[in-house]
């Protein structure tokens, strides 16, 4: 029987958990690589223990950046920017807004771009009734 009880996992919470378990394997696989790395020269000392393991971490950063951030994205967010920026008012925005996809509608810097464009011609419209 399902407990009618349970709140519903907010998809933003959920992500972001599995970010940071992705971030935590990812250091931990960079430590161990590191320290095989640095047996491996003979050399044993911190600085070169660090210095491979930040190189490592670096790598996976540009790798995810490239790679996994975009597995699932059906949309281009730089498009959609523009596609807003292109409006000439509050209704045309509402509009443009109406249109998006879901994803976009929650994608972080598409609504910061809609609140800035939001303030600014609820402001023009404003001053033009008064």
């Amino acid at each position: 029987m399902k407990n009618t009880n349970e709140k519903p996992v907010n998809d933003k919470l959920l992500k972001d958990a599995q970010y940071r378990k992705g971030l935590s394997i990812a250091f931990f696989n960079a430590s161990n690589c590191a320290t095989e790395l640095v047996k491996a020269e003979g050399e044993i000392t911190k600085e070169k223990f660090v210095e491979w393991r930040d190189w490592l971490l670096t790598e996976h950063a540009r790798y995810y950046a490239e790679t996994i951030a975009k597995v699932g994205v059906a949309y281009n967010r730089e498009a959609t920017i523009l596609k807003l920026n292109a409006v000439n008012s509050y209704e045309e925005l509402r509009e443009a807004w109406a249109k998006l996809s879901e994803d976009e509608r929650r994608d972080e810097e598409i609504i910061k771009v809609k609140q800035k464009l939001k303030e600014k011609y609820f402001q023009e419209e404003h001053y033009e009734k008064i």
